[in-house]
């Protein structure tokens, strides 16, 4: 008893995590009228206004925000004497984001902000009809149960005992077949940046120097391939990048050639494209025949384009090829009928407890098969910004979502809805990003051997 009174005493000493507590109950909780005005603004006190918010909620105070992920500094401009309660809510109860580009992942001491960031989940919002329906049966459950002179409706327990173990499995086997997609799907990206680099890299060093013209236009190739693999994962939901068609319709010159091209996908006329280039480059060289270093080289890159058309089929495999239905179906009903049941088996022995018990088993049972929905399209993993022109830069860490022009957002199609709602690396790989950081890097190596090339 006395160890079990000293570590609730650590715990309820721990400084940073109750003042976010004290904080987050005064804010999120309804206010009383002496701190509310009559425009529904919440009244700061000064107490409030003295605590240094950013070192509480462990925000950084700089701008490089893009980077680290962090939720952005609160401006002092904020902490006026009125300030909207859910704004304040909104912009600082959230979850941490993972420095991905520095290599910085989750923590555990983030359970915090983890937990009462549970209002803002994505995943929350998308479950929120089934559980709001399960929430009500089992209310009405309750209800008619304390109701006198009506049948009291309980079934055994030992039937959900039963089915719960059938019914975890199916939910690992839904979730690891899920996972198992998207990591495939960054092993094929990570896979063709890989062939990207050295494709740039030989062509910079090897085909430059004697055929400068087609290793020009093998450059310029590449550098669209990226965007045109990332329309092709997005299964032609987006428009094609405004690069790519403009490389299309500068080396696709007759109409006829443009018009039958029209079916493939773009990236596989870029492939075409650039072994093309590669075959004028030989002929450009006036010692490719004779070069036996040279020709290795040649035959390299055309691997390496091979390698691309491989990573597009890749991806077509992912984004086209879903989870069988009725497998999906059948986990789906299994999971409707568990929890639909359960406030009948727990009724008898919880009472009135039995509504928090469904409430918080429903969430983490039916966001458990949310999440396998969601990352089964391993590709939606970041914002489209051609279709939607104000969207919120992700340094607000998805407060400005509520603020976008929603006309355009109903225009777009339900895959661009849910990206549009989310964040890189939320439920997918950023492929958008991806796409754009790959054309950057080719075109930097591009830059550096030029560079290099005109000191020598």
């Amino acid at each position: 008893f006395y160890n079990s009174l000293r570590t609730t005493a650590m715990i309820l000493t721990s400084y940073n995590y109750i003042k976010l507590t004290f904080l987050w109950i005064l804010l999120a909780s309804s206010p009383s009228q002496a701190l509310l005005s009559q425009k529904g603004n919440f009244h700061v006190p000064n107490f409030v206004k003295n605590y240094n918010i950013n070192r509480l909620l462990r925000i950084p105070n700089n701008n490089n925000h893009a980077l680290s992920g962090a939720t952005p500094a609160l401006p002092d401009s904020s902490l006026s004497n009125h300030v909207p309660v859910k704004k304040i809510i909104k912009n600082h109860i959230q979850a941490r984001r993972p420095q991905v580009e520095s290599g910085l992942r989750y923590r555990s001491d983030d359970w915090l902000r983890n937990f009462l960031s549970i209002p803002s989940s994505f995943v929350l919002r998308r479950i929120s009809f089934h559980l709001t329906s399960n929430t009500l049966l089992c209310a009405l459950v309750i209800l008619l149960h304390r109701i006198p002179n009506v049948p009291k409706i309980q079934i055994p327990l030992i039937g959900h005992t039963l089915m719960g173990g059938i019914m975890s499995l199916l939910l690992v086997f839904r979730t690891n077949s899920a996972y198992a997609r998207f990591w495939e799907a960054r092993g094929v990206w990570s896979k063709t940046q890989s062939t990207c680099r050295n494709l740039s890299l030989n062509v910079m060093a090897h085909l430059r120097p004697h055929s400068p013209k087609s290793a020009k236009r093998f450059m310029e190739l590449l550098r669209a391939f990226p965007n045109a693999l990332c329309y092709s994962c997005l299964c032609g939901n987006a428009e094609l990048s405004s690069d790519v068609k403009q490389v299309l319709e500068k080396y696709t010159k007759s109409r006829s050639a443009a018009a039958s091209s029209a079916s493939l996908e773009p990236a596989m006329v870029l492939s075409y494209l650039m072994h093309q280039a590669l075959h004028d480059a030989a002929i450009e060289s006036s010692s490719s025949s004779t070069d036996i270093v040279e020709a290795i080289h040649l035959t390299e890159m055309t691997h390496d384009i091979n390698s691309l058309v491989d990573a597009l089929s890749s991806c077509q495999k992912i984004a086209r090829t879903p989870v069988p239905m009725s497998y999906s179906r059948h986990t789906s009903r299994l999971l409707t009928i568990w929890t639909g049941t359960l406030p009948f088996a727990l009724i008898g022995q919880l009472g009135m407890l039995t509504l928090p018990v469904i409430v918080i088993a429903c969430f983490f049972l039916l966001g458990i098969e949310e999440i396998g929905h969601l990352i089964e399209q391993p590709f939606v993993g970041d914002r489209v910004g051609d279709p939607v022109t104000e969207q919120p830069d992700e340094t607000t860490n998805g407060v400005g979502v509520n603020d976008y022009d929603k006309a355009k957002i109903k225009k777009l199609t339900p895959l661009l809805q849910r990206a549009a709602k989310t964040q890189r690396w939320d439920i997918g790989l950023p492929v958008c990003s991806m796409a754009e950081n790959m054309r950057a890097e080719v075109n930097e190596i591009e830059v550096m051997a030029e560079t290099l090339s005109s000191t020598k």
